[in-house]
């Protein structure tokens, strides 16, 4: 398979196309390898960008908790300011406040998608592994048959 079909067959699958180029980056496509080469490839980058979402949402709950902080710094400080000053600093307020819902929305969204994309990975991971022992018993013609049949599967 060359490196132009398996970016086709990933996206078909619902992956952008930086992100099938960057799961296949470590793959060899001179020795022209097979759909399951690909997939077990593409297995391995998808646990790994779990790891890097997942650093993400770290990222975005202390930013979520500075930004807390930075409201509550803001609220005790605007009793002090003359009246001028406070519906400046209510403007910011409201901003961070904004800001800060936006956020844990998108950290609700992030770990949906982690817990989807595990559950995707561990799916694969299992059907592949309950396949490959499916075809060790079979005889050398009816192994074809069975890895065609699989591949058949795979593509959808």
């Amino acid at each position: 398979m060359k490196k132009s079909e398996a970016i086709k067959l990933l996206t078909k699958e619902k992956w952008t196309k930086a992100d099938a180029e960057r799961a296949l980056v470590k793959i060899n496509f001179s020795t022209n390898p097979d759909e399951l080469t690909i997939r077990r490839a593409i297995s391995s980058f998808a646990g790994s960008e779990l790891i890097n979402r997942q650093r993400l949402q770290a990222a975005q709950k202390r930013l979520v908790t500075t930004r807390n902080k930075e409201l509550e710094e803001l609220k005790k400080g605007n009793k002090k300011l003359l009246s001028s000053d406070s519906n400046i600093l209510e403007a910011k307020i409201k901003t961070l406040t904004a800001k800060n819902k936006d956020l844990i929305k998108v950290n609700q969204e992030l770990q949906k998608d982690n817990k989807n994309l595990k559950n995707i990975v561990d799916r694969i991971k299992l059907q592949l592994a309950i396949d490959t022992k499916k075809l060790l018993r079979y005889e050398d013609s009816e192994l074809r048959k069975e890895i065609i049949k699989l591949f058949k599967w795979t593509l959808g």
